[in-house]
């Protein structure tokens, strides 16, 4: 994969996980060592099953969610599929996800 391609998925991903949501360069909230999140550049459609190296069949994933995303092709929940699992999340997880949503948006229009 070209840098140039590596630069485009990067970019059009936010420099964002596309699994999990982790920014490069901010502590990764799963990982318990606390280490920054490094992203790799991962098929979405494997290379064994067919998959190309084109920026329509690549993405941004961090080290961990990469580590065990070999051949899975994780589903992006849309926002009333996200409503409903913050809605039967318990009070605790709903605030914790609100300040990290605060954190990752501090300056979006209308919060």
């Amino acid at each position: 994969i070209s840098k140039e391609t590596r630069a485009l998925v990067l970019d059009r991903n936010g420099f964002t996980c596309q699994m999990c949501g982790a920014s490069a360069g901010e502590t990764h909230p799963n990982d318990p060592a606390g280490r920054k999140v490094r992203l790799h550049i991962s098929h979405i459609i494997d290379k064994s099953n067919g998959g190309a190296d084109t920026p329509e069949n690549l993405r941004a994933l961090c080290s961990l969610c990469n580590e065990g995303s070999q051949n899975v092709s994780a589903m992006r929940p849309d926002l009333r599929q996200l409503l409903v699992l913050i809605r039967r999340a318990n009070r605790a997880d709903q605030i914790a996800a609100l300040k990290w949503l605060k954190q990752k948006y501090p300056s979006e229009p209308g919060t």
